[in-house]
């Protein structure tokens, strides 16, 4: 189901220098599915001002900084401009930060500080940029509008692209459908089970109605209890068996063999990726799926798909199946969504290691181009 979440975007900034290009963001960020927020909707309300910024800020999933040529109001309590304030709060409470900087070459004498203390101001402006830059921030240079509503678009999609699960704002109506649409899921898979349930009994009343046939059949024979053959341990497991916590009566895929599994060279790379990884991590391997998104797999914190398209979503599902289907993993818990290797597991992973020559130090994605080159 398409995302139907909307995200808000706070926008900080000196105001008298750059109204023009607040007005223009406003206007990005709405063309995005994001909802801006600034000072521009302040309004008289029973607390300082500080308080109603910091409240807006909670409120946002994402914290847009936009430098132009001042620094801005100074804040007599801290010693430092609202706008470094501002930011400041936003990198305390974790928000995912935005920055675009307009470069100084494109600044005009008009659009810098003024009065006594306007060579202080320059200094802290140059400080406080060069603080934003190496603050493990993404951040973009504009010099006019055009080249702000350039850089900005991509800007806010490619933060949407990335933004975390628990984020953004949803109607009411749309929390409803998407509860009734689960609700359907869950009804439907509910029957499904009462009918796989109901099957299983009505093959364990076969196999005990053969069983008192067989019994009635070596009564009337007259055979000894010596004569019965005697049933081992290894007669039952091939009876029953539990896969997924489900009890699986019979063997219908017998011990036949899955091509690749002794062979290095026939193992795929993808699996072999993910089982190996998974063993030098935690030995889990997750599968998630969101609203907004394909499905993704992930181990040990890290991500082995290339983009987040469906066909590499599919890659990578079916190199998980295959570990699953050849009892190298095994999932945890009902939801489908954690699993861990196997002792066998482990130990295929080690052989694929060494024989493959892979190296775990590497972040996936790299060391896969070598062996897709």
């Amino acid at each position: 189901m398409k995302s139907r979440r909307k995200f808000s975007i706070f926008i900080s900034s000196t105001y008298e220098d750059l109204k023009e290009e607040r007005q223009a963001l406003i206007g990005v960020a709405l063309e995005n599915n994001l909802i801006p927020v600034g000072m521009e909707q302040f309004h008289a309300a029973p607390t300082s001002q500080w308080n109603v910024i910091t409240k807006m800020i909670d409120e946002c999933d994402f914290y847009l900084l936009v430098i132009g040529g001042r620094y801005g109001s100074i804040d007599e309590e801290t010693g430092i401009s609202y706008t470094e304030k501002e930011y400041n709060y936003a990198k305390t409470k974790g928000l995912p930060v935005l920055v675009l900087i307009k470069q100084s070459s494109a600044i005009t004498e008009s659009e810098k500080d003024t009065g006594d203390c306007k060579y202080d101001k320059m200094k802290r402006l140059d400080e406080f940029r060069e603080k934003v830059k190496n603050d493990e921030n993404t951040v973009d240079f504009f010099t006019d509008l055009n080249s702000l509503k350039y850089v900005a678009s991509p800007t806010f999609r490619n933060a949407i692209n990335y933004v975390d699960d628990s984020a953004g704002w949803v109607r009411y109506r749309d929390i409803v459908d998407v509860i009734n649409e689960e609700a359907e899921g869950r009804n439907k898979a509910n029957a499904e089970l009462v009918e796989h349930q109901q099957k299983m009994l009505e093959d364990m009343k076969g196999m005990f109605s053969q069983f008192g046939s067989r019994l009635t059949e070596l009564e009337n024979n007259q055979l000894t209890w010596e004569e019965i053959p005697t049933v081992t341990n290894e007669d039952i497991n091939k009876l029953f068996r539990v896969e997924n916590e489900t009890l699986i009566i019979g063997n219908p895929e017998g011990d036949k063999s899955v091509v690749g599994q002794d062979d290095v060279g026939n193992i795929p790379v993808e699996s072999a990726f993910l089982l190996v990884y998974a063993a030098d991590g935690d030995g889990q391997i997750i599968k998630t799926q969101t609203l907004s998104s394909p499905t993704q797999i992930f181990t040990s914190g890290k991500q082995f798909m290339a983009d987040n398209s469906k066909r590499e979503s599919a890659r990578w599902i079916e190199a998980l199946d295959r570990l699953i289907e050849w009892g190298w993993v095994k999932a945890v818990g009902y939801k489908g969504e954690i699993f861990e290797l196997t002792g066998t597991g482990y130990s295929k992973a080690d052989w694929l290691k060494d024989g493959m020559g892979i190296d775990t130090s590497k972040d996936p994605l790299d060391e896969l181009e070598e062996f897709e080159c």
